[in-house]
């Protein structure tokens, strides 16, 4: 065998690190040159051996691991692609087509939001809707971190069974809770009234909760804060109570207790908490629907009118799926506006926890 002087280049799996390199180079005797997860070795006048070759581009994208992570995220993939992904290509498609979903297609480019624009439902639905994203940011937020401070920093006997009274609304189903509240704001033998007749209360029974276009937005938001503000007041209880025990405790020492302490340590440190309750807020209630479509049906008028319920009232009542379709996209690229604004902001300000 002809004798070589000559580098032999040697591939590595992984590469090494300060001390796997002086191990190699004591154990080699030889002149060791790193690159990556490449090594050159030179043997001087040594029979030539074969060089480790680099694994090819295939090897390593067809390799049994690989395989295996693939097979294993694939369904998941399917169930995004079909359920997720394809509805909303699906949906952009037939928002610029005449489409009764029962016959034939029919493009028609964008007159479907041009008639939406003439529209005084789907107005009346975006005004309702930016209505109730801005109340629920004035109104839920705030009551939300009240009653969580309260359960957290006044805790007794009953924090616990409040912790699941507060979130039981926020369990049941969107039907059950409309029954309540029409249960009790019914005008007829609702609680309210009944409570009116029994006190001789005739201000009280006179008012239509349901049937006045005046009131029936305030009566289905009062339901929905009730049903909706399980979930920030467990949110921000549970960011509450990771604040450091220390900081609390070096409070008290300074005279910061009660609600001075939750103004001035509690509150700062729950900016980024609080931000993402409020596009959670937002994207809610672009898409509101079941709530006050149960207790109202959108009505009276469209004093209770929503994105949601003009939606289902074209697509599902009037077959008209293209004008449905662009409705839909509008809530889709409402939703990703705010976000994407709530996320930018948050990116200038270095907030990220």
């Amino acid at each position: 065998m002809p004798r070589w002087s000559r580098s032999v280049p040697i591939f590595l799996k992984t590469r090494p690190g300060p001390r796997a390199r002086l191990f190699l180079q004591r154990i080699l005797q030889e002149q060791v040159s790193f690159a990556g997860r490449f090594i050159c070795v030179c043997f001087p006048g040594v029979p030539m051996t074969p060089a480790i070759r680099p694994q090819s581009v295939h090897n390593r994208l067809f390799s049994e691991q690989n395989i295996f992570v693939g097979l294993c995220i694939l369904p998941a993939v399917l169930f995004l692609g079909v359920f997720l992904y394809y509805p909303i290509v699906e949906t952009f498609r037939l928002s610029f087509m005449r489409a009764s979903g029962l016959g034939g297609e029919t493009f028609i480019g964008i007159q479907n939001y041009k008639s939406l624009a003439g529209d005084p439902e789907f107005q009346a639905g975006l005004i309702n809707v930016f209505s109730w994203a801005f109340w629920s940011i004035v109104i839920q937020i705030p009551l939300s971190f009240f009653i969580a401070f309260s359960l957290t920093f006044y805790v007794n006997r009953l924090t616990k069974p409040l912790r699941a009274i507060y979130y039981l609304a926020n369990v049941l189903p969107s039907a059950i809770t409309a029954m309540l509240g029409k249960f009790v704001f019914s005008p007829n033998n609702g609680i309210l009234a009944s409570l009116g007749e029994a006190f001789g209360w005739t201000w009280l029974t006179s008012i239509d909760f349901l049937g006045d276009k005046n009131v029936a937005f305030w009566t289905v938001f009062t339901v929905a804060t009730w049903t909706y503000t399980g979930f920030p007041i467990i949110y921000l209880m549970s960011r509450i109570e990771q604040i450091p025990t220390e900081i609390k405790e070096a409070a008290e020492l300074d005279g910061v207790t009660g609600w001075r302490y939750a103004f001035s340590i509690v509150l700062p440190d729950l900016g980024y908490p609080m931000r993402i309750l409020a596009v959670l807020c937002t994207i809610g209630s672009l898409k509101l629907f079941d709530l006050p479509y149960m207790m109202t049906t959108g009505g009276p008028g469209n004093a209770t009118v929503t994105l949601g319920i003009t939606l289902y009232r074209h697509g599902f009542i009037n077959w008209q799926y293209g004008k449905a379709s662009a409705i839909g996209v509008v809530i889709f690229l409402l939703s990703l506006v705010f976000t994407i604004v709530q996320f930018s902001w948050q990116s200038r300000e270095g907030d990220v926890k």
